[in-house]
């Protein structure tokens, strides 16, 4: 490759921001995977952290370790990290002419090179800035959404995960259309339905669930995530004398919205009807799914919307709010409500468990809709990007 790109792949390491567990690293692993099965590994150099669980990466492919900002220091990693240390670690790589990928643009280093890539996974604290601002340092707050603005204006291209984020880059960075190209995620290859009962039984009853006896949910629970309007239709549905339990899935206990959940959901009586299963292993994901009467997915705002569509690529019908990116990933092939709207909410769930039929339809339209996504597409149109900008600068 022309491009000799240099791969931001801190986001696998466990200890670096929680991106391990969350979309951030289902992406990095997802799309690593799929480009060196395009390239030779050799061709790809990746950045790690050299104080952090090593990444597992093609042991062919150079690395770049670089160091964390200060410990100790109240801001360290992010001002010291992203002003001082991770932009003179990349700075031989950009006098060298070589394409430095960085795969959120909340990790970028403060000063950027000629050739600098940078994905766009969203821009939930600028859209809902009134609720992310809530008991955080202003000023902290503020220079961070600076630092954001440098970054976005200064990137040689700019990857989005779908249309909405690429809007909201032209909308509120004012970011010219010809420096965003858009390239959507996909939901893991090996996620699919499980065909045999027997083996999707034996997973649901480590959880406690019973087939077809639970709504599942997968994702964070922060304020944009909207885990009570689920709840208040989870409660109109018990109310009706439904008996269907909600498992919620996520590794939550420790987040600091944990306790306002919870409390809530005992305050409206759903102690018994809602489950948490904390952190749920990749491997009994498609079990999960497969089992499921529907997937709910209420969230406010979604840079793209993965949990849904690994939901639909293991069958599973899904009943979601029209908002945000969720849309163009579900289209046709699930059930939109309008955003918080809980009765609307419990009537989907409703009707997907009252009729088989539309049930199976739904499960055979999402399968559908989640195999017009790729990997092998996402990392040949990254591949593709890499040398545009390479030969452009």
């Amino acid at each position: 490759m022309k491009a000799m790109p240099l791969i931001d792949a801190r986001a696998l390491q466990p200890g670096y921001k929680e991106h391990a567990q969350r979309g951030i690293g289902r992406y990095a692993k997802s799309l690593f995977a799929a480009m060196t099965a395009q390239v030779d590994p050799g061709e790809l150099s990746f950045i790690q952290r050299h104080d952090l669980p090593q990444p597992e990466l093609p042991p062919q492919s150079p690395r770049l370790a670089v160091g964390p900002g200060p410990q100790g220091l109240p801001g360290g990693e992010r001002l010291v990290g992203q002003y001082w240390t991770l932009p003179r670690a990349l700075a031989p790589a950009w006098k060298q002419g070589r394409v430095v990928h960085i795969l959120s643009h909340a990790d970028a280093p403060a000063r950027l090179g000629p050739r600098t890539v940078l994905t766009c996974q969203d821009l939930i604290f600028q859209r809902m800035e009134d609720i992310y601002i809530q008991g955080r340092n202003a000023l902290a707050f503020k220079a961070a959404r600076w630092l954001e603005t440098r970054c976005l204006s200064h990137a040689a291209r700019i990857l989005a995960i779908s249309e909405c984020t690429k809007r909201d880059l032209l909308e509120l960075y004012r970011v010219p259309p010809e420096r965003v190209t858009v390239v959507p995620l996909a939901a893991d290859p090996g996620l699919a339905p499980v065909e045999d009962p027997a083996a999707r039984d034996e997973v649901l009853r480590r959880y406690g669930l019973q087939a077809g006896g639970y709504y599942f949910y997968l994702g964070g629970i922060d304020p944009r995530k909207d885990l009570p309007t689920l709840l208040r239709a989870l409660l109109i549905l018990r109310e009706q004398g439904r008996t269907e339990v909600l498992a919620l899935a996520g590794k939550v206990e420790r987040d600091k919205h944990y306790p306002a959940l919870a409390r809530l959901t005992q305050e409206m009586g759903l102690g018994e009807a809602v489950r948490f299963l904390g952190f749920v292993p990749d491997q009994d994901l498609p079990a999960l799914y497969s089992g499921t009467t529907a997937f709910a997915f209420p969230s406010l705002y979604e840079g793209f919307g993965l949990p849904p569509l690994e939901a639909m690529a293991c069958g599973a019908p899904v009943a979601a709010v029209r908002a945000a990116a969720v849309p163009e990933v579900v289209q046709e092939a699930g059930i939109l409500v309008p955003p918080g709207d809980a009765r609307a909410l419990a009537q989907a769930l409703a009707a997907l468990a009252d009729d088989p039929e539309l049930s199976r339809r739904y499960r055979a339209l999402g399968a559908k809709q989640a195999a017009r996504f790729s990997w092998e597409r996402a990392a040949s149109q990254t591949l593709a990007v890499y040398e545009e900008v390479a030969a452009a600068a």
